[in-house]
């Protein structure tokens, strides 16, 4: 491998670290907005309890608010996941352009689909609620 070729290599390694580095950032940034990950378990059932008269619907958004909470959860799981790997893949001299690009595209596909169930969740929540009710309950 000669010198140009081992210089291009390291440089795109960084550069994808740095990039990785650089979302895994912003996504603990401070000045995020509270989610529902960050409430408790009670907190949640008793906004809901306050707000929705309905057993059913107040069951419903019950229920769909652990599995918002426990999907939070598992992205934020993901992007560790994937800084591990993004380091251990830049701490790995040998390792390859495609290793990196596979490593990026494994993350981008499982992340597609869970902020599609993120959002399949969240218009569940809406249906169940009124304009008004989830005014409340996202205040």
């Amino acid at each position: 491998m000669t010198m140009n070729t081992r210089f291009r290599k390291a440089t795109l390694l960084m550069s994808i670290a740095l990039a990785i580095g650089f979302l895994v950032s912003c996504a603990s940034s401070p000045e995020r907005v509270p989610t529902l990950s960050d409430m408790t378990a009670s907190q949640w059932n008793a906004t809901v309890e306050k707000h929705i008269p309905d057993a059913q619907r107040a069951g419903n958004l019950k229920q769909l608010g652990q599995e918002l909470a426990a999907l939070q959860e598992s992205l934020s799981r993901d992007v560790t996941e994937l800084s591990d790997k993004a380091i251990a893949l830049n701490v790995n001299y040998d390792a390859t352009k495609e290793e990196a690009r596979q490593l990026i595209t494994d993350f981008a596909v499982k992340r597609k689909a869970a902020l599609e169930k993120y959002r399949d969740i969240i218009f569940a929540m809406r249906r169940e609620a009124s304009a008004d009710e989830w005014k409340a309950l996202t205040k």
